[in-house]
């Protein structure tokens, strides 16, 4: 028997998967600081265009596979657009998620911008939407920069100290009253917005949200994308700079020394054997079961232009939720389009009563949680086409 099914079988182990990331701005002070070492640092830049880049790469995006590229039209334009080898086909086939962080990044840009003194704007889809073999031809976005005198954007501030928090919660349920608290600062200009928490129709959001992570850790090639992206060591997530990891799952100590000495991303046999699995959901479950509150992000119809809109939404909340002591984390599995969970999500629509065109774009669970560990960034100058 293998040393990783011998902790697995006994029950220590907490599989990879759990995952699905003064200038120090919110660094872990027991790890060092953010900006320069885990994330771009914009003073490295003298093109205030690349400057505006360096800050959006903070914005959350899934499975960290930071899936932009960039043409760099002048000093102060730029072209995004998704990077097509970046794209997560099995959990994402349409590119829906993926655009998400498109829309996250965009306004981390934005808003990251005004703290370097810049004002920045974005035009979506300057050559129209496109369908998803198209992606990496066809921009998401243009972006134009320019100097500003104005103060620093609200929300700015949260950059750094924004994290998408996938460990336990404390404290109390989330009041509608602290739901608008956050929504007041949020000023979504997309998406519907709405609040789960009192505790009957806690649990049942929670039920199905679950099942939603279980279809994905049984489908072979949705969960084997969680494989894909998983970074098993130190050196690993410092070299690629990307991806998923245990550490940002706030594993620590003596656990995270075993699990990243047992756990293999590279040998996919051993990562989708049965016991990993199960002790993988089962963590899972404890976990999310703490959750103070479901917030759903929903709009009128489902387009591509939707999705990018939902993630400026989304990205705000995250950031506005942060500056009031909360975390989030997308709990958004039973929302995907691949054919495995058509069942599961047609149910969840049911219990919602939501009805094409309309789409629920995200689920995610918060709370109160402590800080863990940042994840890293690319640098953008690698990232130009």
């Amino acid at each position: 028997m293998e040393r990783r099914d011998l902790i697995i079988q006994t029950g220590t182990v907490l599989t990879a998967t759990v995952l699905f990331p003064a200038f120090l701005m919110g660094c872990d002070k027991s790890e060092g600081p953010l900006v320069g070492t885990r994330r771009p640092n914009p003073a490295d830049y003298s093109q205030p265009i690349l400057k505006a880049i360096s800050m959006g790469m903070n914005a959350p995006n899934p499975h960290n596979s930071q899936a932009w590229k960039f043409k760099l039209l002048s000093d102060y334009e730029a072209l995004l657009y998704v990077d097509e080898t970046r794209l997560l086909r099995a959990t994402d086939p349409l590119g829906r998620q993926i655009h998400i962080g498109c829309g996250c990044f965009l306004e981390t840009l934005r808003l990251g911008a005004s703290k370097l003194g810049y004002g920045a704007e974005y035009e979506l889809f300057p050559e129209g939407e496109y369908p998803l073999e198209e992606a990496g031809l066809k921009p998401v976005a243009l972006i134009k920069v320019a100097a500003t005198s104005t103060e620093p954007l609200p929300l700015s501030d949260s950059i750094f100290s924004r994290q998408t928090n996938r460990s336990y919660y404390e404290g109390g349920l989330i009041t509608p009253s602290e739901f608008n608290s956050i929504s007041a600062l949020t000023t979504a200009k997309h998406s519907e917005l709405s609040l789960y928490s009192e505790p009957d129709r806690l649990k049942q959001m929670l039920d199905i949200l679950y099942e939603g992570m279980v279809v994905e850790a049984k489908t072979h090639t949705a969960y084997d994308e969680s494989r894909i992206w998983f970074r098993s060591s130190q050196k690993k997530i410092e070299t690629k700079r990307d991806g998923i990891n245990l550490r940002t799952d706030g594993t620590k100590g003596l656990l995270l020394t075993i699990m990243e000495f047992i756990v293999n991303e590279e040998n996919e046999e051993s990562w989708h054997k049965s016991t990993a699995i199960s002790a993988f959901l089962k963590s899972y479950h404890k976990k999310i079961d703490t959750a103070k509150g479901i917030v759903l992000f929903k709009t009128q119809t489902n387009t591509m232009a939707d999705w990018v809109k939902t993630g400026i939404d989304y990205v705000r909340f995250q950031l506005a939720a942060d500056q009031l002591g909360f975390v989030i984390h997308p709990m958004s599995q039973v929302l995907q389009e691949y054919p495995e969970m058509t069942a599961l999500r047609s149910q969840f629509n049911d219990l919602l009563g939501v009805q094409e065109p309309s789409k629920i774009q995200m689920g995610v669970r918060i709370g109160r949680g402590k800080k863990l560990y940042y994840s890293y960034r690319r640098e953008p100058d690698g990232l130009l086409i």
